[in-house]
C-alpha cells in the first residue's frame, strides 16, 4: 500500500496542496506579465503580436536554462531541512546566491545574442527587428530573475510558498498598468510597443526580487538560521550546485529548444500562423503552471522525505503529485473543446487569426496532458536528485517529437496542425519515458533501504 490509512492519504494531499497552491497562483500571476502583454499587443497589429511571441520563445528559454540551474537548490535545501540539519542549508544558500550572480550576468548576455538564430531558419523578415529590441531590453532583467530564483527555492524547500504569492500580488498592477503604460504610451510616455513588454518586465521582475530579499532577511524563521552571517566565498558547494544544476538546466533547455524550434518552422509559415501559434501556446503555457507548480511542490516533498530516510513515502509522494497535476489540468481542456473561438478571441480581434488558433488551440487540449505528466515526474526524480535520468530521456523530444512535427507539418503538407501534433507526440514519448524511470528509481531507492537495514541487523 502506498498510504498506511486514510488519514495518512489526507494528510499528504493537505501536505502537497498547501505547499503547491501558493506557487500555482504565483506562476499565474507571473505569467501574467507576458500573458498581459500579449493580449494588449494584439491589439497594436499581428506582426507585433507574432515578434512578441516570437521573442517570448527565447526569453522563456533563457528563463527555463536559468531556472534549472538555480533549481538545484530546492532538492539540496528540502534533505537538508528533512533531516534537521540547519548549517548545511546555510552553507547551500549562501553558495546559492553566489550562483544566482554568475547566472544572471552570462544569462544576459546570452539573450542579447540569440537573435541571430532566426537568420538560420528564415523567419518572416518583418517580424526580426521588432524580435531583436525586445531581446536587447528583456536582458536586462536576467540578473534580477536568478536572484529572486534562488530566494524562492530557499522559500519552497522548506516549505514556505506564501511570500511568493503576496510578493506577486502586490506588483499585479505594476504588471497590467505598466504594460498600458508602455505599450500603448500614457502619461507623456511615448507608445513603445515590444520594447514597452520589454521594459515592464524588467521593473516588475526587479521589484518581485527586492520583495524577496527584504522578506528573507526579515522573516524570524530565516533570521534564527544566520543565513547572511559568515557569508563565504564560492567555494566546493557552488560546484556541487553546479554539477546537480546544469543537468537540469540541459533538460529544461532541451524542452523548451524545442518548443522554440517549433516557433521558429511555425515563423516559416507567416504572421499569421505564427500569431495564432501564439494564441494557442500562450494559453497551454498559462494551463501548464498548474503541473509546474505541482511538480515545484512535488519535488521539495520528495526531497523532505528522502532526507527522514523514508523511500517509501518519497514514492507514494511522487504518485500523488503526478496524479493531481493530471486531475487539475482537465478543466483547461474542457474550456478548449468547449469554447475555442472565445478563447482565441480573447487574444485578438482579427478574424484571420481566430481561425487559425482553433484547431491549435484543439490540439492544445491534447498536449495538455503529456505536458502535465512530463513535468511532474521530473520534479519527482528531481526530489530524488536523479537529474542525469532525466536529461537523457529530454531527448526524445528531438528524436521522436521534431522528425514528427517536421514530417507532418513542413513535408506531409499538414501545415501548423501538423507541427502540433508532431509536438505531442514528442511531449507523449518523454512522459512515458519519465513515469517508467521514476518506476525504477523509487523502486531501487526502496530496495537499498531494505539492503541497509538488513545490515545494520545483522
Amino acid at each position: 500500500m502506498i498510504f498506511s490509512s486514510h488519514l495518512n492519504f489526507k494528510i499528504e494531499v493537505n501536505g502537497l496542496l498547501r505547499l503547491a497552491i501558493p506557487i500555482i497562483l504565483t506562476q499565474f500571476i507571473q505569467v501574467s506579465n507576458t500573458t498581459v502583454a500579449i493580449l494588449m499587443m494584439g491589439r497594436v497589429g499581428a506582426l507585433e503580436l507574432a515578434a512578441l511571441g516570437l521573442g517570448g520563445s527565447f526569453m522563456i528559454f533563457m528563463f527555463l536554462a536559468c531556472l534549472g540551474i538555480m533549481m538545484s537548490l530546492s532538492p539540496t535545501i528540502a534533505q537538508h531541512f528533512g533531516a534537521g540539519r540547519d548549517q548545511g542549508i546555510k552553507d547551500t544558500f549562501q553558495q546559492g546566491i553566489w550562483l544566482a550572480f554568475v547566472t544572471g550576468v552570462v544569462a544576459f548576455f546570452v539573450l542579447r545574442q540569440m537573435g541571430h538564430l532566426m537568420l538560420l531558419v528564415g523567419v518572416d523578415p518583418a517580424v526580426m527587428p521588432l524580435v531583436e529590441d525586445y531581446l536587447r531590453f528583456a536582458a536586462w532583467s536576467m540578473p534580477a530573475v536568478c536572484l529572486y530564483m534562488g530566494l524562492r527555492f530557499l522559500c519552497e524547500a522548506t516549505g514556505h510558498s506564501k511570500p511568493m504569492l503576496i510578493i506577486n500580488i502586490a506588483t499585479l498592477p505594476i504588471v497590467l498598468l505598466g504594460n498600458w503604460t508602455f505599450i500603448f504610451g500614457h502619461f507623456g510616455i511615448p507608445a513603445m510597443g515590444v520594447e514597452g513588454a520589454a521594459l515592464n518586465l524588467i521593473v516588475v521582475m526587479s521589484l518581485n526580487a527586492l520583495g524577496m530579499l527584504i522578506f528573507v532577511i526579515c522573516a524570524k524563521r530565516y533570521r534564527v538560521r544566520q543565513l547572511w552571517r559568515s557569508f563565504s566565498l564560492p567555494g566546493r558547494g557552488l560546484i556541487d550546485l553546479l554539477k546537480l544544476g546544469l543537468p537540469i538546466a540541459g533538460t529544461l533547455v532541451l524542452d523548451t529548444s524545442f518548443f522554440t524550434a517549433i516557433a521558429l518552422m511555425m515563423g516559416k509559415m507567416g504572421h499569421i500562423w505564427l500569431a495564432a501559434h501564439q494564441v494557442a501556446i500562450n494559453y497551454a503555457t498559462i494551463a501548464f503552471m498548474i503541473p509546474v507548480s505541482l511538480s515545484s511542490a512535488t519535488l521539495a516533498r520528495v526531497g523532505q522525505a528522502i532526507g527522514q530516510d523514508n523511500p517509501l513515502l518519497a514514492r507514494a509522494r511522487g504518485y500523488l503529485g503526478i496524479s493531481c497535476a493530471v486531475a487539475l489540468i482537465i478543466p483547461s481542456m474542457l474550456i478548449i473543446f468547449l469554447i475555442p473561438e472565445w478563447v482565441a478571441g480573447l487574444y485578438t480581434g482579427e478574424a484571420d487569426v481566430i481561425r487559425a488558433a482553433v484547431p491549435l488551440l484543439v490540439a492544445a487540449a491534447f498536449l495538455q496532458i503529456f505536458d502535465a505528466t512530463y513535468i511532474t515526474a521530473q520534479g519527482a526524480l528531481r526530489g530524488l536528485k536523479d537529474v542525469n535520468g532525466p536529461l537523457l530521456i529530454s531527448f526524445s523530444f528531438w528524436i521522436v517529437g521534431l522528425p514528427a512535427a517536421w514530417l507532418l507539418g513542413m513535408t506531409w503538407g499538414f501545415g501548423a496542425a501538423g507541427l502540433w501534433w508532431g509536438m505531442i507526440m514528442g511531449v507523449a514519448a518523454t512522459a512515458i519515458l519519465l513515469m517508467w524511470r521514476f518506476r525504477w528509481r523509487a523502486a531501487k531507492s526502496i530496495t537499498e533501504m531494505d539492503s541497509d537495514r538488513s545490515m545494520a541487523l545483522s
